[in-house]
């Protein structure tokens, strides 16, 4: 008999751990594995803003706690990973979602920008992966990573090199990750969004609209063949797509979640 549908997308005893789900894509990623069943373990810097994200998942009748961790730090990560395998007793979802995108041209850039930047994004990526897949292998079931990219990856802008260059190598550790993993039954993906609304782009889009958000959200909504911007819901149901039985044999992939704007490059 062919699996449901219910069966193929459905999270029911999974458990996931979402980074930089405080706000923007990680909380919409986070929503959105609830919203399939999931216990999730929302981190980030922001334990606030994790508390906050996962009191509103619980209010919805979701399994889900806070935790705070820095995704650079290593000791940090194991901690992080002990942390919801002694909470939930079994891991079987990453999504390395931290990431930061502070502007600067290359004339302005200083080192501790760019070690901070390729830091969070490339090198916490490595150090979740590499401790929570232990805990997933440990669970013999297999499991999922996914890795938050970018379409910077397919064309830049000015001020972003040290972002680009993190998420070039964030999709070559993908990759990588999957050859690797793949005899453990884990796949890993990534997601590379386009332009997103979140509190973290709120700064770029109003440099890009002269000071007007609602402005640059509008000459450049017209770049995108489907017209308007992607909202973190959009994301985390990418995301989603990824995660359940239905993606089994789906490994190795960068899927750009775009609206398009990659076809009029």
């Amino acid at each position: 008999m062919d699996p449901s549908a219910t069966q193929l997308f459905g999270l029911s005893s999974k458990v996931a751990l979402v980074t930089g789900g405080a706000k923007g894509i990680g909380r919409g990623i986070a929503e959105a594995l609830a919203s399939a069943g999931a216990a999730v373990a929302v981190a980030d810097m922001d334990v606030e803003g994790a508390n906050s994200v996962a009191e509103a998942l619980h209010k919805r009748g979701c399994e889900a706690i806070a935790l705070q961790a820095d995704v650079a730090d290593e000791e940090s990560v194991k901690a992080l990973v002990q942390r919801v395998y002694a909470h939930f007793k079994r891991l079987d979802i990453l999504v390395n979602n931290a990431g930061i995108f502070p502007m600067k041209r290359l004339r302005e850039l200083d080192a501790a920008t760019w070690d901070r930047t390729l830091a969070v994004n490339l090198r916490g990526a490595y150090l979740c992966t590499r401790h929570a897949a232990e805990r997933i292998i440990a669970g013999q079931a297999g499991g999922r990573i996914i890795n938050i990219s970018t379409i910077n990856t397919a064309r830049t802008y000015l001020g972003m090199a040290h972002y680009d260059a993190s998420k070039y190598g964030l999709n070559a550790l993908t990759k990588a990750s999957a050859l690797e993993y793949a005899p453990f039954g884990i796949t890993v993906n990534a997601i590379a969004p386009g332009a997103v609304k979140t509190p973290g782009s709120l700064k770029v889009r109003s440099e890009l609209g002269g000071g007007s958000v609602e402005a640059a959200d509008a000459e450049f909504a017209k770049r995108i063949p489907l017209g308007r911007w992607a909202e973190p819901e959009d994301i985390g149901r990418a995301v989603l797509c990824l995660t359940g039985q239905a993606a089994d044999y789906i490994t190795g992939q960068i899927i750009y979640a775009d609206g398009g704007l990659m076809l009029g490059f």
